[in-house]
């Protein structure tokens, strides 16, 4: 589920924004004497000269090559075909002049644009391996649910992107003829997505939810030859500790939903009960989501002809038992995607566990906390300011900065995966409805963050002259704010970093 905004209605991440534009004209110039010959037109002499410098830096440090400003090509439309530029063209401009006038324009207008910001606001952006761009980059800020890239770096850097995580079915002693003579226990892997395929539809918010769906191992079970069970199915979610929520949590998120009880063997988010009208009021959490997994599993099971004998309960599954069906969930890089793009509160949560049972054996928020601070450290991540207390940003104390959200995208090995599962502006998760129909939607990938007092947003853009930027930004008012994208025109930031490099003028060097 989704970190909420001012007060999150079942956890969705509702985002909105506006966006501008400018030009100037030039002087005339004043008659020539008649006995003089006529000088060159007003400006002419000194774009005269500005070429004669550029062509001359342009033989030495480009030669015959072509330009580019960045390692991608400019975008163009499909089919069309490439003009060829001169060598001994003014267009052929070096990058020693281009970029610096580049980022002095990037500068301006962003600097112009933080003006709408608050004063504890943080903005880094970096270009080709360099920071183009930083204001109170170190600055420690709540990020909201942009903590959500610490928590997914730490994930892929515990168990590795190829990783899956597994549910299994296990009893005392494997089946005869197709009977087990007792429990079948469910062992949860801290896969926090199982669900049931009515959970992505009738789940109280509008978002696309995601599911992997528990019918895998019930009909694992099936194929397993088992056709009875004479005792009961056991949940088993003694992974992950029994501390349902993090204190730290105002009590309105869980009265709203925005977040279900965590456990190590979880189905539907965790909750027992919702409605096919979508109603909050009729989405129930579970007492114990391991015991309600039992009862999910039962159910699916009696459905396909299984003769369940006991009632579902909760229980520890016994340690040399015979393991009868198993579901592997999807990678952890998938995992990754998937909570990134659609900010899912219970998948970052059981994440963070997951990476305290990783480093410690503890499947425990304090573990995590910890292993997670560890990981990141040894993975050269700059931390200080660094505050975590959850693995989803729901809590408004912990701390970030831009410049530790930008080193955790650009890292290698596991930024490039984090930058693929983020949501595409005007295509999918957060940001589907974000951006539709401007040069934006396609060419920012982010992930949001939103509380009452925090928006925020950090990812990747593809500029339309090509190349990629990577940037983060955070602004925070004191709680309870509010402040939402639209307060700080947050479509004014995409579309001045689409439109980088905003460079020389190429037309005023041309000779007339």
């Amino acid at each position: 589920m989704t970190a909420p905004t001012a007060e999150p209605g079942a956890g969705s991440e509702p985002e909105r924004e506006p966006a501008p534009g400018s030009a100037s004209p030039e002087a005339s110039p004043e008659p020539a004497p008649a006995h003089m010959a006529p000088p060159a037109p007003p400006g002419r002499g000194r774009r005269l000269l500005i070429l004669a410098g550029t062509l001359a830096l342009a033989g030495i440090a480009a030669g015959a090559a072509a330009f580019a400003l960045d390692a991608k090509p400019a975008s163009s439309a499909i089919g069309a075909e490439a003009a060829v530029t001169p060598v001994l063209s003014p267009r052929r401009v070096p990058e020693v002049i281009a970029a610096p006038v580049a980022e002095r324009r990037l500068a301006s207008d962003l600097q112009g644009w933080l003006a709408a910001s608050p004063a504890t606001t943080c903005l880094a952006v970096e270009s080709r391996g360099d920071v183009v761009f930083a204001h109170n980059a170190t600055l420690p800020l709540a990020g909201a649910s942009t903590e959500k890239l610490l928590t997914a770096t730490g994930l892929l850097l515990a168990l590795g992107p190829d990783a899956s995580l597994e549910t299994r079915a296990v009893a005392a002693a494997p089946p005869r003829n197709g009977v087990v003579a007792g429990d079948v226990f469910v062992v949860g892997g801290g896969d926090a997505a199982l669900g049931t395929p009515a959970w992505r539809t009738d789940a109280p918010d509008p978002r696309d939810r995601v599911v992997h769906d528990v019918d895998g191992l019930v009909d694992a079970i099936v194929a397993a030859g088992v056709t009875r069970i004479e005792g009961s199915v056991v949940g088993d979610g003694s992974r992950y500790d029994a501390q349902r929520y993090n204190p730290a949590w105002p009590q309105r998120f869980i009265d709203q939903d925005a977040v279900g009880p965590i456990g190590g063997l979880m189905v539907n988010d965790g909750f027992a009960a919702f409605s096919p009208a979508q109603s909050a009021a009729a989405t129930v959490p579970a007492p114990d989501p391991a015991a309600d997994a039992a009862r999910v599993v039962t159910d699916r099971l009696r459905a396909k002809g299984v003769a369940v004998v006991g009632p579902p309960r909760a229980g520890l599954a016994p340690h040399r038992a015979t393991e009868v069906a198993a579901l592997a969930s999807p990678p952890v890089s998938q995992i990754v995607a998937e909570m990134l793009t659609h900010s899912d509160n219970e998948t970052a949560e059981a994440a963070l566990k997951e990476i305290g049972v990783s480093v410690s054996g503890e499947g425990s928020t304090a573990a995590g906390k910890a292993a997670l601070i560890r990981l990141l450290t040894d993975a050269g991540i700059a931390l200080d300011g660094v505050q975590l207390v959850d693995g989803s940003g729901l809590s408004n104390q912990g701390r970030l900065t831009c410049q530790s959200l930008t080193g955790l995208l650009t890292r290698p090995g596991t930024g490039p995966v984090l930058r693929n599962g983020l949501a595409v502006a005007g295509e999918t998760g957060t940001l589907a409805d974000r951006w539709r129909g401007t040069p934006v939607a396609g060419r920012l990938r982010a992930k949001t963050g939103s509380l009452r007092n925090v928006t925020a947003l950090a990812g990747e853009v593809d500029p339309l002259a090509g190349g990629s930027i990577t940037f983060a930004y955070v602004a925070n008012v004191p709680d309870p704010g509010p402040l939402d994208p639209g307060d700080v025109n947050m479509d004014r930031l995409a579309d001045i970093l689409v439109t980088y490099p905003r460079d020389i003028d190429l037309a005023a060097l041309e000779p007339e």
